[in-house]
């Protein structure tokens, strides 16, 4: 006998319509005879395809210690993730198609899939370029050069290239000389708290100079964890004239601002690290207006050890992927966005900008999404399910939670 599930009182991201019938796992028109059906009230649920990460560690390889492929990627789905695009600074770096088959091979068995960016430049040293031809060859979809930008003849010269070969270049676009050894960003609170700062114009010039070089190439760039006012303003005009340019924030700064660090807290050492109110308002606008096209998790899981130690000296990032699609849910509904601009932040355009296959939500095809449903609560870092310790996200209070998860026509175990 089939299964048959009706979800009832819910908004899809796909249409008009409060059910979302499912008959054996896959997508399904209401049947003609619903006698022996499962009904369940989502109590004003949204429903949602399965969410695109585009920036999230693994650990693995090289620092299984703090988390691995396993660990997270079951974390990640049981938080309404399906895919993680992972950058490629891990140990050994992604400069090589061997270690673009390791990684693979490990993530065959994952609970949600992994797409790998290989490194744009050998070591990511930023002196020389990696064969880009060869690592997406491997199956990477795309090249990076994670935290700061290279050389800027060497970056032009990596733009040409790969506008050539038809490659998105993902940039975190920040100067690096500028950036030096900032632990925090360069303002009144770094400042009565002792700490080197990272100042906004790192990341406005290395904006700059992103866009201005990806305009002279034609070459395709994402800027990944964008925080400022200052770049936001520079990709808006960009885009505006034609520019192969889209970008992302991570969830974190549309929450926090630098105030936090009066706390001297080393959850909350971050890179990039978290900006002025001034500049999370801006984030939230550009979200709200089209400029930002996507939210990412920046999930960068630490160990213990990582954590402990004075501040200046603690290891930047945290674990954020169990947060993101609740925690864009409910901005949504704080500002107004409807479920179609969750489903085009997290889903949509992650996916068009990794070139991935869309999911498809039509009757027959296999159950792939989320159902999120209301429920005002704390982020509590002792109950997640990352190997990582901490998170930034820790106190927030949110307002949707993952009620249940769907994937190839199976539902996952939450607990």
């Amino acid at each position: 006998m089939s299964e048959i599930r009706c979800l009832h009182n819910v908004t899809r991201a796909d249409g008009p319509g409060d059910e979302l019938w499912m008959i054996d796992g896959l997508i399904a028109e209401p049947p003609a005879s619903s006698s022996e059906v499962e009904r369940i009230d989502t109590e004003g649920g949204w429903w949602l395809p399965l969410a695109v990460d585009l920036c999230a560690r693994v650990r693995e390889p090289g620092a299984t210690h703090k988390a691995n492929i396993a660990t997270e990627t079951a974390a990640a789905i049981r938080s309404g993730v399906g895919s993680l695009c992972v950058p490629p600074d891990s140990k050994p770096v992604v400069d090589q198609p061997a270690v673009v088959d390791w990684i693979a091979d490990r993530a065959s068995t994952a609970e949600a899939s992994i797409h790998l960016l290989g490194a744009l430049t050998e070591g990511l040293a930023g002196q020389a370029l990696s064969d880009l031809d060869a690592l997406l060859a491997a199956g990477c979809v795309g090249v990076a050069q994670p935290r700061r930008l290279p050389d800027v003849t060497l970056l032009r010269q990596a733009l040409q290239f790969a506008a050539g070969i038809g490659c998105t270049v993902h940039l975190d676009p920040v100067d690096r000389g500028l950036a030096a050894d900032g632990v925090a960003h360069a303002g009144r609170p770094a400042m009565r708290a002792g700490l080197t700062g990272i100042p906004a114009s790192a990341e406005s010039i290395g904006t700059a100079i992103a866009l201005e070089l990806a305009r002279d190439t034609g070459c395709r760039i994402h800027l990944g964890r964008l925080t400022t006012a200052r770049a936001m303003a520079l990709v808006r005009a960009a885009k505006h004239d034609g520019v192969a340019v889209t970008c992302d924030v991570a969830v974190h700064h549309l929450f926090l601002n630098d105030q936090v660090l009066e706390r001297l807290d080393p959850a909350y050492r971050l890179d990039p690290p978290l900006r002025t109110e001034a500049d999370r308002q801006a984030l939230l606008t550009a979200v709200g207006d089209g400029t930002v096209d996507a939210v990412c998790s920046d999930h960068a899981p630490q160990d213990e050890n990582a954590k402990t130690d004075p501040y200046p000296l603690t290891e930047p990032g945290g674990s954020t992927i169990e947060q993101l699609v609740p925690a864009i849910a409910t901005l949504a509904q704080q500002n107004s966005w409807g479920l179609g601009r969750v489903a085009e932040l997290l889903v949509q355009a992650p996916s068009r900008i990794l070139g991935l296959e869309a999911v498809s939500m039509t009757p027959g095809t296999p159950a792939h999404g989320v159902l999120l449903r209301p429920l005002d609560h704390h982020v509590d870092h002792q109950t997640m399910r990352s190997a990582g310790y901490g998170t930034p996200m820790q106190d927030i209070e949110l307002q949707w939670t993952v009620a249940e998860v769907w994937r190839d026509g199976r539902m996952i175990a939450l607990v």
